[in-house]
């Protein structure tokens, strides 16, 4: 269970610094304050949990350092606008080879960090490809949502999966990107950059979440969670005039798929923390 103290760190901390650089950003209409956002409001929730040294004597609390570089990114993408800049995105890779390197060679072979490493990076570099046609046809507040809704899933599953800090850490991912959602509009430019930024950290959040803990995130939520994002894609598809219905078709799609994953995990998760009433020692556990 989340405590109190947690949900003010992990959660209304990175909304209110998130809320205030993308405010100041919309009424500036500055392109880079977005994804910028999302990662002081990232970093904001990770620090007030606790700045993990550098190098890290934990492989997951890489993700508080590799921020840093990936909100750059985002700025570069949203500043150039660069055709190509969707390759950013391939970040997700070096994230994820940086998280489970420390685990390298008793727990992960050369050859499973490298080739989880290759698909994230694919994985991320084709998400923020997609990431651009869901803004110029579905609207870019359905994509900060839809990154919204899966960041919030994959840190409930993390959670569920015996990795608590790291659930913790994407509850604050998730709640940096709600404000943002709130604050892009269709006339900001750019909106795709806050991509960049959040794909990355989410494949480094589900990276360490299946190799750490025991039992981990299984590579079938793996999956599904990491390209959930381009399920927004659907609402493009939708025929019809009314703008509405798109968004909302776009929305439905990413949020059916997180919860169906997300809410068994958090069931199993709560019946495995209940004692067993018919063990005549639960009561000494």
């Amino acid at each position: 269970m989340l405590t109190v103290d947690e949900a003010l760190r992990v959660v209304l901390a990175p909304l209110l610094v998130a809320a205030a650089v993308a405010a100041v950003g919309r009424w500036r209409q500055w392109p880079w304050a977005m994804p910028v956002a999302v990662g002081a409001g990232f970093l904001a929730g990770y620090a007030l949990v606790g700045v993990p040294r550098l190098p890290p004597l934990d492989g997951t609390d890489w993700l508080f350092w590799l921020a840093l570089p990936v909100t750059a990114l985002g700025v570069i993408d949203a500043l150039i606008g660069w055709r190509w800049g969707w390759l950013m995105g391939a970040a997700a890779g070096p994230v994820a080879l940086l998280i489970l390197a420390p685990l390298r060679p008793h727990a992960i072979s050369v050859g499973a960090m490298v080739g989880t490493s290759l698909a994230m990076a694919a994985a991320g570099a084709g998400l923020c490809y997609a990431a651009r046609l869901v803004e110029e046809r579905v609207g870019p507040r359905t994509l900060v949502a839809g990154l919204c809704v899966v960041m919030g899933g994959a840190a409930v599953v993390v959670f569920s999966s015996n990795l608590r800090s790291g659930g913790l850490y994407g509850l604050a991912a998730a709640a940096a990107l709600a404000p943002v959602a709130a604050f892009v509009r269709t006339r900001t430019p750019r909106a795709f950059a806050v991509a960049t930024v959040a794909v990355p950290i989410l494949a480094g959040l589900l990276a360490g979440g299946h190799f750490y803990p025991e039992p981990g995130v299984t590579w079938t939520h793996l999956v599904l969670l990491i390209v959930a994002p381009a399920l927004l894609l659907i609402g493009a598809l939708v025929p019809g005039k009314r703008r509405w219905v798109r968004p909302v078709a776009a929305l439905l799609a990413v949020a059916v798929v997180t919860a169906a994953i997300a809410a068994p995990a958090a069931l199993a998760a709560k019946k495995a923390s209940e004692p067993d009433p018919d063990d005549p020692y639960a009561a000494y556990k």
